[in-house]
C-alpha cells in the first residue's frame, strides 16, 4: 500500500493552512490506511485526547439511529473513525489519516484522505474495515465525491488542475477532466473546493487563490480573486458554463428548491479570522442571467462561511461562521448559524463554540449533527431545530471531531 510523505517546509505548510477552507495542520510522514491487523481492524479506544462533559449541554441523550452516524476524530497528527451505537459514540475505533473527510453516496461511506496522503477509500460500515483504497496523484488533495451514475463517482481535487471520475468498484480513475483554464495568474491550481449534483448537472466551485512568496521563497500571504462557479454534464464532465461569483474563497455550493447557493469565506483578516462584512457570506446564483449576488452577508452571519450544509426538504442551511482564533488561548470562535434560504433570515444556534469538527444532516429526521472542537469540551451535538443535545460517548479517550457523515 502506498505511503506518502509531505516534504513542504513549515512556512509552506502554514500557507496551505491559511489558504484552504479547512484549517488543517499537515503532519509529515503520516501514513494512509494500513490494511494489516495492526491498524485497519477495529481497535479499542487508545487515543490521546478525551471527550469531556460540557456544562452547556443538555442532560438528555440525542436520538440517533444506531450505526448511522460516523465521525472522524483528529489531533492533526493521528486520526480515527468512530460511530454511534446504542445512542453513544463508540468505544472502538478505526485508525485513519489525520486529515480525512467522510462523505456518503447511496448508503455507502467513503473516506477522502487529503493532502499528504491523497487517497479515497470505501469503508464497510458493518465490519468497520476498509473495503478498498485507491491512490490519487500526490498532493491532489481530494475535497469531495459525488455520484456520477451507476458505479462511478466524480472526485473533486483542490491541489491540482483537474478532477477525476473513479469506479466505485475499486476506486480506479476512469476519466480526468482538466481545469487548467480556471487557474488565476500566479496560481498553481484553480482550487476546486466542492461539488453539488442537481439533475444531470454537476456544479463545482473554485477558490482560485494565489500564494505569494518573497525572493527567498518564503510565503508572505495569499490573495483571493473572486471565486468561480462551473457547471458540467454529470455523465461525461463536459463543461456547460461558468459564472463569476460576487465574493471570494467559496467553501460550498448547494442547490435547494431550484435555487443555487454558494457559501464563501472571503479573505482572512490580520488575525487569521474572517470579518463580519459584505465581502463574504451566502450568494444566490441567477443561472438565466449568468450572475451571482450576495444574498446573506457575512455581516448578518457574523463571519465568513467555513462549512455549509443544507436541509433540502426544509429549505434551510447551516453555516459555520469562522470568526477566528484567540492567539493567546488558542480558542476558536466558530458558531453555527441557521439560514432560512427563502427569507434570508439567520439565527445563531447557542451552545456550540467551535463547529470546525463537521456538520451533517440526517435526511430522515432533519437532525443536524455538529462536531465541536473546543479544547477540553470536545463533543458531538445533535440539533433538532429547537434544542442542542450532547451525544454521549462510550470512549474513554477520543480525538476531537473533524468530519461527520450520516449513512442512511
Amino acid at each position: 500500500m502506498k505511503k506518502k510523505y509531505l516534504t513542504l517546509l513549515a512556512a509552506s505548510t502554514f500557507a496551505f493552512f491559511m489558504q484552504a477552507c479547512d484549517h488543517n495542520s499537515i503532519a509529515a510522514g503520516e501514513p494512509a490506511f494500513d490494511k494489516d491487523d495492526s491498524s485497519s481492524s477495529v481497535k479499542e479506544d487508545k487515543s490521546s485526547s478525551s471527550v469531556k462533559e460540557d456544562e452547556k449541554s443538555s442532560s438528555s441523550s440525542a436520538e440517533v439511529v444506531s450505526g448511522s452516524v460516523f465521525v472522524i476524530g483528529s489531533d492533526y497528527k493521528t486520526g480515527e473513525i468512530r460511530w454511534v451505537e446504542n445512542d453513544s459514540i463508540s468505544k472502538k475505533s478505526l485508525d485513519i489519516y489525520q486529515d480525512t473527510k467522510l462523505v456518503t453516496i447511496d448508503g455507502k461511506l467513503y473516506a477522502l484522505e487529503r493532502s499528504g496522503s491523497d487517497n479515497v477509500a470505501l469503508i464497510d460500515t458493518k465490519s468497520k474495515k476498509v473495503s478498498w483504497e485507491a491512490s490519487l496523484d500526490d498532493y491532489s488533495n481530494p475535497t469531495d465525491i459525488v455520484a456520477a451514475g451507476k458505479d462511478e463517482a466524480w472526485v473533486a481535487l483542490e491541489g491540482t488542475d483537474s478532477f477525476v471520475k473513479i469506479s466505485l468498484k475499486d476506486g480506479k480513475v476512469v476519466k480526468t477532466v482538466k481545469t487548467t483554464d480556471f487557474i488565476s495568474k500566479g496560481g498553481y491550481s484553480p482550487n476546486l473546493a466542492d461539488f453539488e449534483v442537481s439533475g444531470d448537472t454537476l456544479f463545482a466551485v473554485f477558490q482560485r487563490y494565489i500564494s505569494e512568496y518573497d525572493s527567498a521563497g518564503n510565503w508572505t500571504g495569499t490573495s483571493y480573486p473572486k471565486g468561480l462557479l462551473a457547471m458540467y454534464k454529470l455523465n461525461d464532465g463536459a463543461l456547460l458554463d461558468t459564472i463569476q461569483l460576487a465574493t471570494s474563497n467559496p467553501s460550498a455550493v448547494k442547490v435547494v428548491k431550484g435555487n443555487v447557493y454558494v457559501a464563501t469565506m472571503g479573505a482572512y483578516n490580520a488575525s487569521y479570522g474572517t470579518d463580519a462584512d459584505d465581502e463574504r457570506g451566502v450568494e444566490k446564483v441567477d443561472l438565466s442571467k449568468k450572475s451571482s449576488e450576495l444574498y446573506v452577508s457575512g455581516k448578518k452571519i457574523g463571519a465568513g462561511v467555513y462549512n455549509f450544509v443544507a436541509d433540502y426538504e426544509a429549505g434551510v442551511a447551516y453555516a459555520v461562521a469562522y470568526k477566528g482564533m484567540d492567539m493567546t488561548t488558542y480558542a476558536t470562535e466558530a458558531p453555527v448559524v441557521k439560514v432560512d434560504l427563502a427569507s434570508g433570515s439567520v439565527e445563531t444556534i447557542k451552545g456550540i463554540d467551535d463547529a470546525e469538527g463537521g456538520l451533517a444532516i440526517d435526511a430522515a429526521t432533519g437532525i443536524l449533527y455538529v462536531g465541536d472542537r473546543t479544547y477540553g469540551a470536545e463533543a458531538i451535538y445533535a440539533y433538532n431545530g429547537k434544542e442542542v443535545t450532547k451525544v454521549p460517548s462510550a470512549a474513554e479517550k477520543a480525538l476531537a471531531p473533524y468530519s461527520i457523515a450520516i449513512v442512511e
